[in-house]
């Protein structure tokens, strides 16, 4: 299988698992927790085993000072500082809007490789920027009121995931062991969450046994199929073709509405995802 190949299968599948995110916070929430909390045991949890994984594996751990101060960078203005603007906007909008205004990103990464890159990007990408664009406000389903602080919480996580996304195809952490890397980006993620958490009084401890279960589940998941997948989907396809195949994410959390809470299938839904999958074909076509 090519690079190419294992590129487009790797963040398709991580894009499916993370349309499966709002259901498995849903469950933490119900049993006690909240959106902020569930971020932070998403990256906490997962340290035991990616550790025990890099140890098996015996690949080093040792990263030098200017790798950590990237790391620190994108875990607090990207990866890490995405998940918490997300979660947080769930208490002000509806989660059909927030997850509209996030799925910008891909829009958000194609603008930043041009304006500050000064990439020339493929007039066929920007096409289907266009079209899934197009796609992700055809999910959107207005249930609910506009709050202007969840739009900016939600709107923001889209520009921080795409600076996630851009830094990483760009610099020498894209080098680095994926799981490793994920391993300190969890490390710091976790630890600016929990200061952040306890400074505004909202970490939640007392959680009910399925709550608990579901989020170490949700932490080793999250990592080694969702995170693991869109990176080794940015190193070898690059940032502009994964932020466009990740917007398979919100087909899958239509497929489960539809499945598990028996919603039905509207035809601006079906338009919505006959445009994303149309993307989709198209940039697995493109040849770079």
């Amino acid at each position: 299988m090519s690079k190419r190949a294992i590129g487009i299968t790797a963040t398709i599948i991580s894009a499916v698992y993370f349309g499966f995110l709002p259901f498995f916070v849903n469950i933490i929430s119900t049993g006690g927790g909240n959106g902020i909390s569930a971020s932070f045991y998403r990256f906490f949890f997962s340290l035991p085993f990616i550790f025990i994984y890099l140890k098996i594996r015996k690949i080093p751990m040792k990263i030098s000072l200017k790798e950590l101060g990237q790391i620190a960078m994108v875990a607090i203005l990207g990866y890490g500082g995405t998940g918490v603007l997300l979660f947080s906007s769930y208490h002000f909008i509806p989660s059909g809007m927030a997850t509209t205004l996030h799925f910008m990103y891909p829009v958000f990464t194609i603008l930043g490789c041009i304006v500050f890159l000064k990439k020339k990007v493929q007039p066929a990408k920007i096409f289907c920027v266009i079209l899934c664009a197009i796609g992700i406000f055809m999910f959107y389903q207005a249930d609910g009121g506009a709050n202007i602080l969840g739009i900016l919480l939600a709107g923001g996580s889209g520009v921080t995931y795409a600076f996630y996304t851009i830094y990483l195809d760009n610099s020498d952490l894209k080098k680095m062991e994926t799981l490793k890397l994920i391993f300190y980006l969890n490390i710091v993620s976790s630890a600016v969450i929990f200061l952040v958490t306890q400074g505004i009084g909202e970490f939640t401890y007392d959680l009910s046994t399925a709550a608990w279960t579901v989020a170490v589940l949700f932490a080793f998941a999250t990592s080694f199929i969702g995170v693991f997948g869109y990176q080794v989907g940015v190193k070898n396809i690059g940032a502009e073709s994964t932020t466009i195949l990740s917007t398979f994410e919100p087909i899958t959390s239509l497929i489960i509405g539809i499945v598990a809470y028996s919603e039905k299938l509207n035809m601006t839904s079906a338009m919505g995802a006959l445009c994303i999958i149309s993307a989709a074909v198209i940039v697995a076509k493109i040849k770079e």
